[in-house]
This record gives structure tokens, sequence and C-alpha cells, in this order.
């Protein structure tokens, strides 16, 4: 149970940082050109909090995914499950093109963003659950 909480911890920890980091600052020219289609500033930040829900739910089902199939695989395992979940997602975000308005520059760049996020979730996690090396004596 605390290989679980600390991965959990280290993965939304990561979730957050990389969050702010990839959208906020390497992206931010990119948000600023489809402001329109997002909330306002002011009010985005006023439901901050559900960012940072939807960031834990996040870390909180891949790790239940990693410790429920793929513990003890390492950190190629929580690579591939990474690889695995940003496919799903990316699957998605097809289908939000096709239905919203948002350019697909955009959702290009949030997907390879994703890859990294996930692949970098899947080495913390996959670190942690790392398999226990066997004791010669």
């Amino acid at each position: 149970m605390k290989r679980f909480i600390f991965a959990f911890i280290a993965a939304f920890i990561f979730i957050f940082l990389w969050g702010w980091f990839y959208n906020g600052v390497l992206l931010k020219d990119v948000f600023a050109e489809v402001q329109s289609l997002f909330r306002p500033r002011e009010e985005m930040m006023g439901l901050f909090h559900w960012i940072i829900i939807g960031q834990a739910g996040l870390a909180l089902a891949f790790v239940m995914i990693y410790a429920s199939g793929f513990a003890g695989g390492g950190i190629a395992t929580g690579v591939r499950l990474g690889i695995m979940l940003e496919i799903l997602a990316v699957g998605a975000r097809c289908a939000i093109y096709a239905t919203q308005p948002f350019p697909a520059k955009f959702l290009v760049l949030i997907s390879v963003g994703g890859f990294i996020e996930m692949i970098v979730t899947g080495v913390i996690v996959g670190a942690i659950y790392k398999p226990a090396v066997a004791r010669t004596s």
C-alpha cells in the first residue's frame, strides 16, 4: 500500500508540473491562438480545483491500472502502459477534432505533450514498482 500511495503522489506531482510547464509555458502562444475556444482565464482560475481533481484522477487511474496488471514489470512496462493510455487519449482527441473547432495543430501538440506525460509517468510508476532484485548468498 505504501508503494501505491508513493506512486500516486509522485505521478500526480509530475502530471501537475508537466501540465503547467507544457501547457502554460511551452504552448502559451498556441493556447492564445485558440483562446476563444476556452473559458476566460479568470473563470478558468476560479475552477482550477477541477483541474487538480482531474489530474489526481488521471494519476490514480494510471497507478491503479499499473498495480492491477502491470506491477513487477518495471520501467519498460510503465512506459508501455503510458503509451497505450495515450493512444486511447489520441483516439478521443480524433473525435474531439471532428466535433469541436480545435485546430489540428493544437490537438497534435497536445497529443505530443500527452505522450511525453504518459511515458514519463510510466517511468516514475515503473521505477517505484520495480521488480525486487533477487539476493544471492
